[in-house]
């Protein structure tokens, strides 16, 4: 065999190896975004890591209110921490203006 038909054989060996591995690499490229497709289609409209749609993010009939809390540490004889509480809730309107200053006015807080 001349140098010439080696030489054409080893290019075309190679070229056929680099066309192989191009197809593979191709195919699992397409595999991974079906399997992304899938699973977008199937999860929930925000982020997986997210709670704002979950069950257990869900207000329950255990948890306290701003003022029941308050009325805790107020009886622990902690009274700045139940006023902070109570301007927290106020400032995230989970409360009244009214209720706040009648807890104030039941527990004598300036």
């Amino acid at each position: 065999m001349s140098r010439t038909l080696i030489l054409i054989v080893q290019f075309l060996l190679v070229t056929g190896i680099f066309f192989g591995i191009g197809i593979y690499l191709a195919k699992r490229i397409n595999k991974k975004k079906r399997a992304r497709r899938k699973l977008e289609s199937h999860s929930l409209p925000m982020s997986a890591f997210s709670t704002l749609d979950h069950p257990a993010a869900e207000p329950t009939a255990n948890d306290m209110t701003p003022l029941e809390e308050a009325e805790v540490f107020m009886i622990y004889g902690k009274k700045a921490k139940a006023v902070k509480v109570l301007r927290e809730a106020l400032a995230k309107k989970r409360i009244t203006r009214e209720a706040y200053d009648a807890f104030k006015a039941k527990h004598n807080i300036q």
